[in-house]
């Protein structure tokens, strides 16, 4: 029988009471409170050892689950976290995975369950996702597309200033190059795309957005690096201004790159040797969901076209008119001064005439522009390569 519908804790208390008291024996009390002998003593019993409060129905859930995850897994778990802060609990889940593949482990939202019982997981905040590519052309293999930009500046522990350069293959995700420079000027980035150059070959195109060092405001939006970029025969892409969703992929890499510049460096040798560490990390361990759950230097190949020991020269058709651009970025044409770029100064460029009788300028196979002969300027194409569009080589040159 069960104990009758009054408050509990009440008719425990009561028959406690009277067994202490000895005026009746058990089995007579259990007679009258309709309970069985075997649950008149564990009241009892629980009376003396813990008091009242031991009157209380216990939790009935098991002392261990079932499916509850080992004690050893829960420890790995917590130990790959503390090892990788920054991963969430899909990547530590698939490195586990990948580590141990004979072992079952828990699913992806267990593991974020475990973390959570050992404080391990913080405020989630709201992620920022890239969508679309505006109007360029999906890479289809590693090197087909490198993407480049700098991340917001901040201070170092001595007061310097740095301004990561970041340089990433789009297909694969691999992090090619993370320098601590300390501006976005041009003697900085050139020494560290020659390296990366020289270690990993040319990528096909190279994307970035329009402020320095890879674009100016000119007409032709060529700065010295990308005269350098165009005559190793690699297609400038610019995204369109405002819109860094169209490089969408490395603007996200730069959400993943913020806890290193909030715990920055006492000086930038230091600071370096923190985004080595971050770049081998990211490149060779950390699982990237856009591929699978596996890391980036998995999907990542050289490419097959390597620095040149000199530079190419152009490929200018004989019926094309060669001018030399002047140390001011002028070249003369039909008796006239037309300013081309300042970044292309001692250059050959061609001139040369198109179907609707224009004169056409170009710089290797990249179009520059169209002469305007009434005010003797050079003028962008209507659908051509200025700020913010696709730069199209029709013809590269043998490296």
């Amino acid at each position: 029988m069960v104990w009758r519908e009054t408050v509990i804790m009440d008719e425990r208390l009561k028959f406690v009471a009277a067994c202490l008291s000895g005026e009746e024996t058990m089995s007579a009390l259990c007679l009258v409170y309709g309970i069985s002998r075997k649950t008149g003593y564990k009241w009892l019993g629980r009376f003396k050892t813990h008091g009242p409060a031991g009157l209380h129905d216990l939790a009935r859930a098991p002392l261990n689950h079932g499916r509850a995850t080992a004690a050893a897994l829960v420890e790995q778990i917590v130990a790959e976290k503390e090892a990788h802060p920054l991963w969430g609990p899909k990547k530590i889940a698939a490195r586990l995975k990948r580590r141990s593949p004979e072992v079952v482990w828990p699913a992806a939202s267990t593991v974020g369950e475990i973390l959570k019982r050992h404080g391990l997981v913080g405020r989630r905040q709201t992620r920022w996702k890239a969508c679309g590519t505006g109007p360029f052309v999906e890479p289809d293999a590693p090197n087909a597309l490198w993407t480049a930009d700098h991340k917001g500046w901040f201070r170092l522990g001595d007061k310097s200033r740095c301004e990561p350069l970041t340089v990433m293959d789009a297909h694969s995700r691999y992090m090619l190059g993370l320098e601590a420079v300390t501006s976005t000027g041009q003697s900085e980035a050139w020494p560290v795309f020659e390296r990366l150059f020289c270690e990993f070959g040319l990528p096909q195109r190279l994307r970035s957005d329009n402020g320095s060092p890879f674009a100016s405001a000119g007409v032709t939006g060529l700065t010295p690096l990308a005269v350098r970029f165009l005559k190793l025969g690699i297609v400038l892409e610019r995204i369109a201004p405002g819109k860094p969703q169209q490089n969408g992929r490395h603007e996200r890499f730069h959400l993943t790159l913020m806890p290193l510049a909030r715990a920055a460096r006492g000086c930038r040798q230091e600071q370096q040797q923190a985004f080595d560490a971050f770049r081998a990390e990211y490149n060779g361990e950390r699982p990237h969901e856009a591929l699978g759950q596996t890391p980036p230097a998995e999907h990542y190949q050289k490419s097959p076209r390597p620095m040149p020991r000199h530079w190419p020269e152009p490929d200018y058709p004989a019926e094309a008119a060669v001018r030399r651009v002047r140390h001011n970025g002028e070249i003369k044409w039909n008796g006239e001064l037309i300013y081309i770029a300042q970044g292309l100064a001692g250059e050959p460029v061609a001139v040369e005439e198109t179907e609707d009788g224009k004169w056409a300028v170009r710089f290797y196979a990249h179009p520059l522009g169209v002469i305007d002969p009434i005010h003797g300027k050079l003028r962008r194409h209507s659908k051509g390569p200025g700020i913010g569009s696709l730069a199209v080589a029709s013809t590269a040159p043998e490296l």
